[in-house]
């Protein structure tokens, strides 16, 4: 999952710095793409969040990031890992990507989310299909 994870964000980020190309045989209009000289002004990086643990409001843990969906080159939802044991009978639950805040106190940064671990294991889970290369709703 961690490559078809890197793949998408690959896509995500192209497709939102990309600009129109011209159609072959156009070559006057085309533009070559060059790697940047700067970085673009960003918020956070997605290696700060993926496989993160969530806490609630109170520090306790509610899950671990586990995906994360983009659409038009923004992230939508934050898919959790949340319940079972050592991985064994967790359920993948959809958290709005606006949900989730970064906090820091005591010189510690971790990521917080107002709701509580019982609420998160009542929603909807979903599994990831490998062949559809999508979250489906369990």
């Amino acid at each position: 999952m961690n490559r078809t994870f890197l793949v998408a964000l690959s896509f995500c980020a192209a497709i939102s710095i990309a600009q129109p190309v011209a159609a072959q045989g156009a070559a006057p209009q085309s533009k070559l793409s060059v790697p940047m000289e700067a970085l673009p002004r960003y918020g956070s990086l997605v290696s700060a969040w993926y496989k993160k643990p969530v806490y609630d409001t109170n520090e306790k843990k509610v899950g671990v990031i586990t995906d994360m969906l983009f659409s038009g080159g923004e992230v939508n939802a934050i898919m959790l890992d949340v319940g079972g044991f050592l991985g064994i009978g967790a359920k993948h639950v959809a958290i709005p990507a606006n949900d989730i805040t970064v906090t820091e106190k005591n010189n510690k940064t971790w990521l917080t989310i107002n709701t509580t671990k019982d609420i998160v294991k009542k929603a909807t889970g979903y599994k990831y299909d490998a062949k559809e290369h999508a979250w489906k709703q369990m």
